[in-house]
């Protein structure tokens, strides 16, 4: 008995997306390294929950960001029985697919995950719907657009200051000892 190799065939629903998936992993390929740990590469900004598009569970997602400049996006884990994929993915992949769509459904996703769990494009949509990227579109409840002038950008930024909100304000004690003035 014979095994044949056969080629992976992503689904492209972009000519720009797929090539920046097939830059990617070619990246990935060539390096005769073990591939570092990208959760130690990426500080989480932001992590978080919302319901699924079917609200029968409630997913846990997180924002990153790399080198200081690329934020990407990570599903971490879902309250119910659907497997996803954990990897990070670019935030600009997923705004070049979303830019300017107005007919965006969980499958127009699934040329950023190609061959994982089909429950990663829904997802995936939910949290960005969650983040405020994308809303219902008016003609079909079933669509989706992008929100307008709203990026992953601006979210990093809302997320980096509630951050520096919340962080304690440490007020230094006083020694006890009185100063005297001298008069």
């Amino acid at each position: 008995m014979s095994i044949e190799f056969v080629p992976e065939t992503p689904v492209v629903i972009d000519t720009e997306i797929a090539s920046i998936i097939e830059d990617s992993a070619a990246t990935e390929e060539a390096s005769d390294v073990v591939p570092e740990n990208p959760d130690a590469l990426i500080r989480v900004l932001k992590s978080g929950n919302c319901p699924s598009l079917t609200a029968r569970s409630t997913l846990g997602y997180q924002l990153g960001l790399k080198d200081e400049s690329e934020l990407y996006l990570k599903l971490a884990s879902n309250t119910g029985s659907g497997f996803f994929s954990k990897e990070w993915v670019a935030c600009s992949v997923i705004e070049q697919l979303i830019n300017g769509s107005a007919e965006l459904t969980s499958t127009s996703f699934k040329a950023i995950f190609p061959n994982k769990s089909v429950n990663t494009g829904g997802f995936v949509m939910a949290v960005i719907k969650a983040l405020g990227l994308i809303q219902p579109n008016p003609q079909n409840s079933r669509w989706h657009q992008q929100v307008p002038e709203m990026s992953f950008d601006q979210v990093a930024i809302e997320a980096m200051v509630q951050e520096e909100e919340a962080q304690p304000v440490v007020v230094p004690k006083a020694t006890g000892k009185r100063k005297h003035r001298e008069g």
